[in-house]
């Protein structure tokens, strides 16, 4: 069973995990942190308009994040980014969940029409979910591919 509940302190430091890994790190294309860095942004996420974050969990275990950032409420748009941290939960579909979980807050929670996100070309199964979802590639910039969805 699949959950997507509030970014809790457990999140944050699985996240911390998660995003070390070299592989996660490359394909997020996450940069250097500090704790100290990490702590700071977690407590600044009540305060963000424009980022919203949820984590997602699996038979009660945490296993990734999801969320929408730059959101434009007057385009009504904003940036798809997630992972499955947990790399055993990689390649069970879990993935088409959460695109369907992110679509419906999108839609229902943020009020959004459109959906964008930028990608690797190298991450191919990233590419075929969101391909596989509607998303549209825009464009190219800094070595990923921008894609996006209309939502309604």
């Amino acid at each position: 069973m699949i959950k997507f509940e509030k970014y809790s302190l457990i999140y944050l430091e699985h996240s911390s995990k998660w995003l070390n890994d070299p592989e996660i790190k490359f394909l997020t294309d996450t940069g250097d942190f500090t704790k100290e860095q990490q702590n700071k942004w977690f407590e600044s996420l009540d305060t963000k308009e424009d980022y919203k974050i949820w984590g997602v969990c699996f038979d009660n275990i945490p296993i990734g994040a999801f969320g929408v950032k730059n959101i434009d409420y007057l385009d009504k748009s904003g940036e798809y980014w997630g992972y499955i941290g947990e790399k055993k939960y990689h390649g069970k579909g879990l993935g088409s969940i959460i695109m369907k979980g992110i679509i419906e807050k999108s839609i229902t929670e943020l009020g959004l029409k459109k959906l964008y996100l930028r990608v690797l070309p190298v991450n191919i199964a990233a590419l075929s979910l969101y391909r596989k979802f509607g998303f549209q590639e825009i464009g190219f910039e800094n070595e990923k591919i921008i894609m996006e969805k209309i939502l309604i």
